[in-house]
């Protein structure tokens, strides 16, 4: 699939700053969600996209699976990046875990476009697996750490009042 336009997809989506992420969720959210325009909702994914990317941090140190381009001595779609990962755990992904977390926050934001929202969210992990850096275990898993970090966020309550904000914003973009 690399060679493809999902395989070129998947590298897009190996960027990890929040604005590279956005974009990747334009086209399913209906908008591009940025600082200047969305400063709320901007907000809210930075946070998510953090908080993401923890609930899994503890189980990649104690676990550290090779990567599957270190195992199988091959190269990734996106080797700019093979060095620095190559002594980083493999499960679960980061990737994953902050793309998931987004499309749950973003889908719950956005519900009449839910479900192109958790497509995205679910190719977004799957890109990993197609670069070569993840196992498909590891972004399985990765899904599920991020749902139950989601889960606990509406339990904070500088979580809530964001989502209170970025919800208020919404509503009056989509009038606009």
């Amino acid at each position: 699939m690399r060679n493809t336009p999902r395989g070129r997809q998947a590298v897009f989506d190996a960027y990890v700053e929040v604005d590279s992420i956005l974009k990747g969720f334009q086209e399913a959210f209906g908008m591009l969600i940025s600082k200047e325009t969305t400063p709320e909702i901007y907000s809210l994914v930075q946070r998510v996209e953090n908080d993401g990317s923890l609930s899994v941090r503890g189980a990649k140190k104690k676990y550290m699976r090779k990567r599957p381009y270190v195992q199988f001595h091959e190269p990734t779609g996106v080797p700019e990046d093979e060095d620095e990962l190559r002594h980083s755990g493999s499960f679960p992904s980061g990737h994953t875990a902050r793309g998931w977390a987004i499309a749950l926050v973003l889908a719950e934001l956005n519900p009449d476009r839910q479900d192109a929202i958790l497509r995205r969210g679910y190719e977004y992990g799957e890109s990993r697996v197609i670069v070569g850096y993840h196992y498909q275990s590891d972004v399985d898993v990765a899904r599920i750490a991020a749902s139950g970090a989601v889960a606990r966020l509406h339990a904070d309550e500088a979580f809530t009042r964001q989502l209170a904000k970025a919800k208020k914003e919404w509503k009056r973009c989509k009038k606009e």
